[in-house]
Order: C-alpha cells, then structure tokens, then sequence
C-alpha cells in the first residue's frame, strides 16, 4: 500500500513538472510579425497576463487598439504586442 502511495505521488509530481511552461530564445525566436495571438499561444501558450489598450496614431487623429500579452519567467518579462 505504501508503495503504490508513493508511485502515485511520484506520478504526480512528474505531471506537475511536465505542465510547467518555460519559454527561451528557441521559442522567442519562432515569433514573426503579423502572427495571430492564437499563433503565439501555441508557441508560448497562454500568457501570464493580457491588456487592452488604445493608441494615438501620431500622424492622424485617430486611436488604433492594441493588445499586449505578458509573459513572465525568472524575474524577466516578454510583451507580445498585437494591432
């Protein structure tokens, strides 16, 4: 009984260690332009926290909304900026 306690608590920690999202230059690499947010969930997977915002154009009178997705990892922070 003891040990089969102890596999499935193994099993689980394993899982658990597997889930963890962790991102480094090769995937920051794989981000292009123009990607869609879905594009750069299946690379990054779902960010840490998102905004919406709105931004002046400088030449014209008007706003364009923006969303940014913020990854965060080791004291560091990725911004993915969408149009």
């Amino acid at each position: 009984m003891r040990w089969r306690s102890l596999v499935l608590v193994a099993v689980a920690i394993l899982v658990v260690a597997g889930c963890k999202r962790e991102f480094g230059n090769r995937n920051l690499a794989q981000l292009k332009i123009n990607m869609t947010p879905k594009e750069v969930e299946s690379i990054l997977g779902s960010p840490d926290r998102t905004e919406k915002s709105e931004v002046n154009l400088e030449t014209q009178r008007k706003t364009m909304a923006i969303i940014k997705y913020f990854y965060d990892q080791n004291g560091q922070t990725v911004v993915v900026q969408f149009q």
